[in-house]
């Protein structure tokens, strides 16, 4: 918490409690929203946490392989760099809805290059995938 006693780097607009109002109201727009289908199912959420499990190891083998092929690491210092992959966008913020993408930051090494390791073999590992 700042040192103001609020986080942000504004006031609040308010600390009021809601309404019973204000809570029926909220009831009321997500059952419409629901109703709706603007709610990811269950086996759709399923789905995207596979695909952002898949796409981390993808992208940690990636950085293996290019730092023994490309840079001349050995295996166990290629086994040391590591990659990781960070969302951020609606998904992140858990507003996303049904067939959304999920924006996806991945950040590597220092020794891998964007333009021959990234677009050279990290594109090519991701089109070979059915």
């Amino acid at each position: 918490m700042a040192a103001s006693g609020y986080l942000g780097v504004s006031e609040p607009i308010s600390l009021a409690t809601p309404t019973p109002v204000d809570v029926r109201r909220s009831a009321a727009l997500e059952e419409f929203l629901k109703g709706e289908k603007l709610y990811e199912g269950h086996d759709e959420a399923i789905h995207r946490e596979d695909v952002l499990g898949r796409l981390d190891q993808l992208v940690k083998t990636w950085v293996r392989k290019a730092s023994v092929q490309r840079h001349g690491f050995s295996e166990s210092m290629a086994a040391e760099a590591n990659a990781m992959i960070f969302t951020f966008g609606s998904y992140r913020l858990g507003v996303h809805g049904p067939g959304a993408d999920i924006d996806t930051l991945c950040v590597g090494p220092r020794h891998i290059t964007r333009e021959e390791d990234f677009f050279g073999g990290l594109v090519a590992m991701l089109k070979e995938i059915p």
